[in-house]
């Protein structure tokens, strides 16, 4: 199972952005995958996510979903920026 670091620019807070993830989880899991640290920046604008994840696509395909991306839009995450496919993320371990 891939690891990825992805990095998510905020503007509602790094609690803001917890609930919302924590919303998703479930969803997610049924997905295969899992969210295994999260932390922000000093001004809270940014989060650092490490997650396990089915494959790399995961982060189109789940995170562009109409519904989640709402949920990620609502909660402050940039949705544009973040998913600049090659520069949000980087695999860690394949």
């Amino acid at each position: 199972m891939p690891r990825l670091l992805v990095t998510v620019k905020i503007s509602k807070g790094f609690e803001t952005w917890t609930d919302m993830a924590k919303s998703l989880e479930d969803e997610a899991g049924a997905e295969g995958a899992k969210v295994i640290w999260a932390g922000a920046n000093p001004d809270e604008t940014s989060v650092y996510v490490m997650m396990d994840v089915p494959n790399p696509e995961f982060m189109q395909t789940f995170g562009l979903r109409e519904d989640v991306k709402k949920a990620r839009e609502d909660a402050g995450a940039d949705v544009i920026i973040n998913y600049n496919y090659h520069s949000n993320w980087r695999l860690l371990v394949k």
